[in-house]
């Protein structure tokens, strides 16, 4: 994907950025090169992401945020029960961190509902998800509110009770 100044784009696991700059860096001892220079949007202290332009496989984590066509099929497609809960710690841990940082909102949406069922659950029995777990979810739902609150062009807050709305 070619950027410009300016553009929103998702970052593989970073999630929605801001392109801030296009500048040559030098890293390290190496010669200077181009870089896009990205910023976190959405968070609370702010990352800088250097991408260098040469590296196909970097660049090709840089995706186009979804249209607001994109973003509304999506949510009219969450199917809440998809998914199995893993049990194995390590394993949860591993495929967890895939679908985390895959561009694939629907894994990501996935994820989401694999966890939040299992969260529902547990509470049944007075118990809570582990850190680790909780993590994962906040990150997923993080990620994903921020993407269709620049799609739908509304307020990160409000992406929740809006996808509730939708899909009732």
């Amino acid at each position: 994907m070619n950027c410009a100044i300016g553009d929103t784009v998702v970052y593989g696991g970073n999630g929605v950025c801001k392109v801030d700059a296009i500048q040559d860096i030098r890293m390290g001892h190496e010669r200077p090169q181009k870089y896009y220079v990205l910023k976190t949007l959405f968070v609370r202290q702010t990352v800088t992401v250097f991408v260098p332009i040469n590296n196909e496989k970097l660049t090709s984590k840089i995706q186009p945020v979804i249209s607001k066509e994109e973003a509304l099929d999506l949510i009219d497609h969450i199917e809440p029960g998809k998914g199995e809960w893993i049990e194995d710690r390590n394993e949860r841990k591993t495929r967890f961190s895939e679908m985390l940082s895959s561009e694939d909102r629907n894994e990501i949406i996935s994820l989401i509902s694999i966890i939040s069922r299992h969260r529902d659950e547990l509470a049944k029995d007075g118990k809570s998800l582990n850190m680790q777990d909780e993590k994962y979810l906040n990150d997923a739902t993080h990620r994903i509110n921020a993407e269709l609150a620049v799609a739908l062009d509304m307020n990160i807050d409000d992406i929740p009770g809006f996808i509730k709305e939708k899909i009732g």
